[in-house]
């Protein structure tokens, strides 16, 4: 009974969720349209870099950012370093370029880093890059254009993960295409939440008003993104604008780069809970405490699940070891247990719920495919995240939850 009402609860939550969006997609979109700038109007820019160990992929990125169809001129780049211990700043300092800057900051903690960067600019606008991250040339050019509305205080691309290649990358490859169609519906509602270290621009006359980045905050970007909108601004995403991140291989690297994320998501909504609002719009009154809600439950409903599966595997076998019922080999043991599986999984409702879900996600990759032209084949990163993710994802929180209440602190770099 309580795994019905919190199925069927969560379904429900969750249909309203997506069709909320997709409508708002739909119907909104056609007011996020913006003008492109003409040359001379072209503002000044700043990619501030900060780098913690990163030393493989300095360079690359770097050089990325240099090769940005944008004229020279108007195009900074401030590489700052945390206190890496891989060479990395060396590796900075000996790129030829008169528009690359390098400096070091002591005080450990990325948004320390990006204070030092903010300092230093001299653009109009400021552009957070992470150290793994490869920016396709058009990218900068479309982020832009959205400043010519003079209420955008930051603009983000869309994310997707720069060769997906084993597991743990093939899970996240669906996770960050699910990203893209969820940023623009978001960013159609003025309901952004987080704006990705890894390249979102801003002006920078927002963090000379209302202050920098905050210091030991390890979610930074989703500080200031609450910031932003906290203060009546907006966020847009250019979903035709693409950047690549590189991405955690292992489960050790995406168990250290979760932990620290969705710490930093605990620390910055308890922050900024009265944008848990009517006055925030859609993302004060549906966004966020759908978010929360949908997070609540899928943790629940994951370990009774879970457990009931445990406590269902451990009675079949003890059933199958009382019966009388003759197999011939292996085979015909696991041929019994598919015939029942889809059995029971066809008999039940909460089936027809899990297609509608699957019908959807297959809907996101389609409009994230479109956007993200270069990626790979998606198919297995869509199987492993629809049958793993929300196992990985009450596992990532408990453990958050654990380390924020309990313990009290994590710390950046570890991902």
């Amino acid at each position: 009974m309580i795994r019905e009402i919190l199925v069927y609860l969560s379904a429900f939550i969750g249909l309203f969720a997506v069709s909320y969006y997709t409508l708002s997609l739909i119907a909104l979109r056609k007011y996020d349209k913006v003008r492109d700038f003409t040359f001379k109007e072209l503002p000044t820019v700043s990619i501030m870099l900060p780098t913690y160990n990163k030393a493989k992929t300095i360079e690359r990125t770097i050089q990325t950012a240099l090769n940005l169809d944008y004229p020279k001129e108007k195009l900074e780049v401030i590489f700052v370093d945390n206190n890496s211990s891989d060479g990395g700043y060396e590796i900075a300092k000996a790129i030829k370029d008169k528009r690359v800057r390098v400096y070091r900051e002591k005080q450990q903690g990325k948004g320390y880093a990006m204070n030092l960067a903010l300092s230093k600019a001299k653009g109009e606008i400021v552009v957070s890059m992470d150290a793994d991250t490869y920016a396709e040339p058009d990218s900068l050019r479309k982020m832009l254009n959205y400043f010519t509305n003079p209420d955008v205080m930051c603009v983000t691309p869309s994310m997707a993960i720069y060769e997906p290649k084993g597991f743990w990358k093939r899970i996240q490859q669906a996770e960050y295409l699910m990203g893209v169609f969820l940023r623009k519906a978001f960013s159609t509602m003025n309901a952004m939440h987080v704006t990705p270290g890894a390249f979102s621009a801003y002006r920078k006359v927002f963090f000379e008003k209302h202050g920098g980045y905050e210091g030991g905050n390890l979610t930074e970007d989703m500080e200031v993104a609450l910031r932003i909108q906290y203060l009546g601004y907006s966020i847009k995403c250019a979903d035709d604008a693409v950047v690549f991140t590189e991405c955690p291989k292992t489960f050790k690297q995406l168990f250290y780069q979760r932990r620290r994320w969705y710490f930093g998501w605990i620390h910055n909504l308890l922050k900024y809970k009265k944008l848990f609002s009517k006055d925030y719009g859609h993302m004060g009154a549906i966004v966020l405490p759908v978010a929360v809600t949908t997070i609540m439950l899928s943790i629940v409903l994951t370990i009774f699940i879970v457990y009931q599966l445990i406590t269902s595997l451990k009675h079949e076998l003890l059933l199958l070891g009382n019966t009388e019922l003759s197999f011939s080999g292996v085979f015909d043991i696991s041929w019994f247990a598919i015939e029942k599986f889809f059995y029971l999984f066809f008999s039940k409702p909460t089936s027809v719920i899990l297609v509608v879900f699957l019908s959807i996600v297959i809907g996101y990759m389609v409009f994230a495919k479109r956007r993200v032209k270069k990626h790979a084949n998606v198919v297995v990163g869509m199987l492993l995240f629809v049958l793993l993710y929300s196992i990985l994802l009450t596992f990532w929180w408990l453990v958050a939850a654990f380390y924020y209440f309990i313990i009290g602190k994590t710390v950046w770099g570890k991902s």
